[in-house]
């Protein structure tokens, strides 16, 4: 491939890549408008369904977030009744923190159009391609989360 054409095809990749990032900001902002949350307690909340449960420290490294800002997070999380804490076995100064799986059922029917809709278009690719979006999705977050902070304003 020419080194034009391959800059071409990088561009429309990054392009499409950006569209995507853009489409799931805007309709998450809309689920969390939907639900009564903003959309940073939404997606400390998605990461942390993803972990089934945390400490608030560990809420604060994936979400990039202050101990403090994650401490206000929880709190309205834990009033809009999404999270439980609970004392942590292994640190009586700490707590670990769980989805409440009622609560989340909200959110998994609105999100259930777009799962579907993933899972039509993976469906029609072949494991070998499977595997290499799989493995371009992981350095993309491995990438992400090495440069997540942004530095000084």
């Amino acid at each position: 491939m020419s080194s034009a054409k391959r800059a071409e095809l990088l561009e429309s990749l990054d392009l499409e890549v950006r569209k995507l990032i853009a489409g799931t900001i805007l309709f998450n902002e809309k689920v969390a408008a939907r639900v009564g949350l903003n959309s940073t307690d939404l997606q400390c909340l998605h990461l942390l369904e993803m972990q089934a449960s945390a400490t608030p420290g560990e809420i604060a490294r994936f979400a990039g977030l202050t101990t403090g800002g994650v401490t206000v997070v929880l709190d309205r999380l834990e009033s809009a009744g999404y999270i439980r804490r609970e004392p942590n076995p292994a640190d009586r100064r700490s707590t670990i923190i769980r989805p409440v799986a009622a609560r989340l059922k909200k959110l998994q029917a609105i999100y259930r159009p777009q799962g579907e809709g993933l899972a039509r278009v993976l469906a029609a690719y072949p494991d070998p391609q499977l595997r290499l979006i799989l493995e371009f999705l992981k350095e993309v977050n491995a990438a992400g989360a090495a440069a997540q902070s942004l530095g000084p304003a």
